[in-house]
């Protein structure tokens, strides 16, 4: 009788063992599962449809990816025998920065000029800085290149598509852009059909018709890559001028690609400038200029200097006391990005956020760094 109760025991133990091990390893599967769900989440965005990237887009070349460092910004294609940093840009003109995009956004480029070409009487004319398309003399539609995204403006009101499918932009404070305010990026096969959709309803309104002969084609071969040396000595890049004196080839430069403007939102600046390029334009008083104590500390918002001071004025910690924006006994100051800046300031704090200085350089300003000290 022992041994039998013994044996049931035995038994019922295994049993018992077996159902525990099932139960590990199902919650071991769910904790699985459960953080490969976390991981493809923090990598997901909630980006416009019609702008995700192909994969072709964006993989570089050999070629393209000359002249890049680590991070990705351009940097001078040019001998460096020192350390000596340039605060500027090149200038880039609009054929250079086509040249050197990846294939699959010139590819974009071709198949909505040709699109363009399509209509009656549509010439093209490539300046400077845009790709730009006539009928007589109007301006109709504008092509431009921001680090590796086609940008695509037409002569139609932004506000007629908001919330539609196309996802437009309003460049209609750009001056630039204000014949064709509106704005669109085209980084997909997706983003190429929508823009020929905008620009069949822009020929309709403008009562244009197709052409019936063969019409003016643009290639990718058109723009085949180059290197920025020889886009230097081609003249399609600038050097711009540091400290009053030409750039030489032992002059390292800090590569920006953006475009002044009368106002910006704080919603828009991330797409506008890259951190890094914003982070290298700030500028660092001299030794022995001004400095700061690092407390108490306080915080002034991009807007707030916006409404409390005129085009080109130096906004100082003094003088945000003395408009009453922060406390008397406040002596360290921080600027965060908000709301709309309209005007360029030259502001000189300790501290900045990085949207809060892109907000400043894109509308011309300044951000100078204060010197610190402790208490």
């Amino acid at each position: 009788m022992g041994a039998l109760l013994l044996s049931l025991l035995a038994i019922e133990a295994q049993y018992i063992c077996t159902a525990a091990l099932v139960l590990i390893c199902a919650l071991a599967g769910v904790h699985l599962y459960v953080l490969h769900i976390r991981k493809t989440d923090k990598h997901a965005t909630a980006a416009d449809p019609s702008e995700q990237d192909d994969p072709a887009a964006e993989k570089l070349s050999e070629e393209t990816a000359e002249g890049m460092e680590e991070g990705g910004e351009p940097i001078a294609a040019l001998p460096v025998s020192d350390n000596s940093l340039v605060r500027g840009r090149y200038n880039k003109s609009f054929t250079a920065k086509l040249m050197q995009s990846p294939d699959p956004v010139k590819q974009y480029y071709a198949d909505l000029a040709n699109e363009l070409f399509s209509y009656d009487k549509v010439r093209n004319r490539i300046s400077w800085t845009n790709s730009s398309f006539y009928i007589g003399r109007k301006v109709v539609s504008k092509f431009s290149v921001r680090g590796k995204t086609l940008y695509l403006y037409l002569a139609l009101e932004p506000k007629d598509f908001l919330n539609s499918k196309y996802f437009v932009i309003d460049e209609s404070a750009v001056k630039r852009y204000e014949t064709v305010p509106l704005g669109m990026k085209v980084k997909s096969r997706r983003g190429v059909k929508y823009g020929i959709e905008l620009i069949a309803i822009l020929m309709q309104k403008s009562g244009t018709a197709r052409s019936e002969g063969t019409v003016e084609c643009v290639k990718l071969s058109d723009y085949p890559y180059d290197t920025t040396k020889n886009l230097v000595g081609r003249g399609l890049i600038k050097l711009p001028i540091g400290e009053g004196q030409p750039l030489t080839d032992s002059d390292r430069l800090i590569w920006a690609d953006f475009e002044r403007r009368e106002q910006v939102s704080v919603a828009e600046v991330r797409d506008l400038i890259s951190d890094e390029a914003a982070v290298s334009f700030i500028e660092e008083t001299e030794e022995g200029e001004e400095t700061v104590v690092s407390k108490p500390k306080g915080i002034i918002n991009i807007d707030t200097l916006s409404e409390n001071y005129q085009a080109n004025e130096t906004v100082t910690i003094e003088s945000l006391k003395e408009k009453k924006l922060i406390g008397n006994s406040v002596n360290y100051v921080k600027v965060l990005a908000r709301g709309v800046l309209n005007k360029p300031l030259i502001v000189k704090m300790p501290e900045f956020s990085v949207d809060a200085v892109k907000m400043i350089l894109l509308t011309g300003g300044k951000a100078i760094k204060l010197k610190t000290k402790r208490k």
